[in-house]
């Protein structure tokens, strides 16, 4: 009997002691960054540190993806977070793509102005009628800036840019836009990797011996 009273009581000993080391876990999710800044192609590797198992998950793999063991692997120009997870609680890692190559900014935004609102931030164009808006050497790189527009809207950005320049504007769409095809000297691209996502079309070919041209347009 007392044999028997003394397992118990050994045993009870051991469940005790396994709960006290349970309570004894923090929730707290520790990182050594709370942000990253990197170019397309970049890898980063988010030490962070829990009690509990870690779970790693990007906002928007466009941008950045990230692996079970929380490498991140930049992806195209932007922003999002990486959420850090664990049973009781998460936080996030803020993630920039910052562009190597500045040709000029993102055209895309432009798609849907108003003919009013170009004017207004670009001030006097260097021609314009009811169907375009023309901009002469918009920065030291695109020689030619023309917004197309319909019923007063912007339907088309496009630019004209030196041949001299050419490996640094692939270099510029290509961290920016997914390349889809390239046929005849005409590059396609599009704004996302997620179809449901896509909103514009960017198309680059030769325009003459001496300028590549780049237009963007809605896909949809």
């Amino acid at each position: 009997m007392k044999r028997t009273s003394l397992a118990a009581l050994v045993m009870a000993a051991v469940v005790f002691a396994s709960c006290s080391k349970e309570e004894e876990k923090s929730p707290e999710i520790i990182l050594e960054k709370d942000s990253a800044i990197l170019t397309s192609g970049d890898e980063f590797l988010i030490n962070a540190t829990s009690d509990y198992d870690l779970t790693f998950k990007s906002e928007d793999e466009f941008h950045a993806k990230v692996d079970e063991k929380g490498l991140v692997t930049a992806t195209y120009v932007g922003e999002t977070n990486i959420v850090v997870s664990n049973t009781e609680k998460s936080k996030k890692v803020k993630i920039t793509v910052r562009p190597e190559y500045n040709i000029c900014e993102d055209l895309c935004q432009y798609l849907g102005k108003t003919k009013s609102q170009i004017l207004s931030k670009f001030g006097d164009p260097y021609t314009s009628t009811e169907k375009y808006i023309r901009y002469k050497d918009y920065t030291s790189y695109v020689s030619l800036l023309v917004f197309t527009i319909e019923n007063d809207v912007v339907t088309g950005v496009s630019i004209a840019v030196s041949t001299l320049y050419m490996s640094s504007l692939i270099s510029y769409l290509k961290e920016r836009y997914v390349l889809v095809s390239m046929k005849d000297d005409i590059y396609m691209y599009y704004d996302n990797t997620d179809e449901s996502k896509i909103t514009t079309a960017i198309g680059m070919f030769v325009y003459d011996a001496s300028y590549l041209a780049v237009t963007y347009v809605r896909s949809k």
